[in-house]
C-alpha cells in the first residue's frame, strides 16, 4: 500500500519514511502541505495519509477538511501527527475529519499499530467498493435482461408498457402526434416447419436488426411475441409512420432471402393516436389494420383512421 507522508521536518520525515519502508509500505514523502494537497486531490491518490499538523503551505487540518468535501467512493484514511500539547488538539483534528491522531515524539510500536488499523480500514473500503461495483453491474444486467427480448435484443413487452405510458402522457400534454406500427411476419410458421427453428430465429433477428437500422433513435421497437413486432413513434403522424413501415416492408421483402431459400414478407398495420383515445384502443386499431393487411393478401401496409385509408 502507498502511504503519503507530509512532514516539513527533514529528520522526522526521513525517519518515518525509513520505518514505513521497513514495514513493507511504498512511501511518498513530501515536505509541505501544498505538495500534499496537489497529490491527494488527484483521482489516483495514496489511500493512507500521515499529515503533520503545522507545516508550510496548507496545514494538516485544512487539507483534511478539503479532502472530506470533495471525497468520493475512494476515501483517504488520514492520521494527523503533531507535537501540540493542547488537550483539545486530538478533538480538533478528529472534528476536522481525520481518522486518527498521534503525538510527537511517537512510540514506534503505537505508530505501526495505528497504520495497520488504517490499512485494514482502507482494505475494507476497497472491498466494499468492489462489491458495490459488481452489484451495480449485476443490477444493470438484470434490468437490461428484464426489459430486453433475449433473441432479438429488442425491447420486450414489459418495457414497452412503461415507455408507452410515458409517450402517451407526453403526446397528450404537448399535443404531439403519436403513431404505432403493428407488424407480423407472413407465414412464419411455415418457415419454422420447413427449415427449422434455428432458421426461424435467425429470420427474427435479421428483421429486428432491419427495424433498428431504419427507425429513428427515439422510436421504440419491441418484439411483441412470437413473430409479432411493434414500433412506437413519438411525435410522428400516421402518414410518416406509414412511410417508415413501407420502407421496412420493401427492404425486408428484398433481403429476407439472405436467411431462407424462399421469399419471406411481412405485413404492417399503422394507427395514429386520436384525441382522447386510450392506449389499448390505439393498439387495437393498429392490430385491426394489420389484420386487414393479412386478409388482403399480406406483404402490405394498411393504415386506418386518417380520413382516407392508405394501403399498398
Amino acid at each position: 500500500m502507498n502511504v503519503l507522508i507530509a512532514e516539513d521536518d527533514a529528520p522526522s520525515r526521513k525517519m518515518l519514511q525509513s520505518l514505513l519502508v521497513k514495514w513493507g509500505y511504498t512511501v511518498t514523502a513530501l515536505r509541505d502541505g501544498d505538495e500534499a494537497w496537489s497529490i491527494l486531490s488527484q483521482p489516483d491518490h495514496p489511500d493512507l495519509v500521515i499529515l503533520d499538523w503545522i507545516m508550510p503551505g496548507i496545514e494538516g487540518p485544512e487539507i483534511v477538511k478539503r479532502l472530506r468535501i470533495k471525497e468520493n467512493s475512494r476515501p483517504h484514511y488520514i492520521i494527523i501527527m503533531t507535537s501540540a500539547s493542547s488537550e483539545n488538539a486530538a478533538a480538533y483534528a478528529l472534528d476536522a475529519g481525520a481518522d486518527d491522531f498521534i503525538c510527537k515524539p511517537f512510540n514506534v510500536n503505537e505508530l505501526r499499530a495505528r497504520i495497520a488499523v488504517g490499512c485494514r480500514v482502507t482494505s475494507l473500503h476497497q472491498a466494499l467498493a468492489d462489491k458495490l461495483h459488481k452489484l451495480e453491474a449485476a443490477t444493470e444486467t438484470i434490468t437490461r435482461l428484464a426489459s430486453t427480448d433475449e433473441l432479438t435484443e429488442l425491447h420486450n413487452r414489459r418495457s414497452f408498457n412503461d415507455f408507452f405510458a410515458l409517450a402517451l402522457s407526453a403526446a397528450r400534454r404537448h399535443n404531439h402526434p403519436l403513431s404505432l406500427i403493428s407488424i407480423d411476419i407472413d407465414n412464419f410458421k411455415a418457415v419454422n416447419d420447413t427449415f427449422g427453428h434455428s432458421v426461424g430465429d435467425q429470420l427474427l433477428k435479421e428483421f429486428a436488426s432491419l427495424m433498428l437500422k431504419m427507425a429513428r433513435a427515439e422510436d421504440f421497437a419491441v418484439r411483441w411475441g412470437g413473430d409479432e413486432f411493434m414500433i412506437l413513434l413519438p411525435q410522428t403522424t400516421g402518414e410518416a409512420a406509414y412511410t417508415l413501415a413501407e420502407r421496412i416492408r420493401a427492404a425486408f421483402e428484398q433481403n429476407a432471402s439472405w436467411v431462407t431459400p424462399v421469399a419471406v414478407t411481412a405485413s404492417f398495420g399503422v394507427a395514429q393516436l386520436r384525441e382522447g383515445e386510450q392506449g389499448d384502443t390505439l393498439i387495437s386499431r393498429a392490430d385491426d389494420a394489420l389484420y386487414i393487411a393479412k386478409h388482403e393478401g399480406r406483404n402490405r401496409v394498411i393504415t386506418v383512421g386518417l380520413g382516407e385509408d392508405l394501403c399498398r
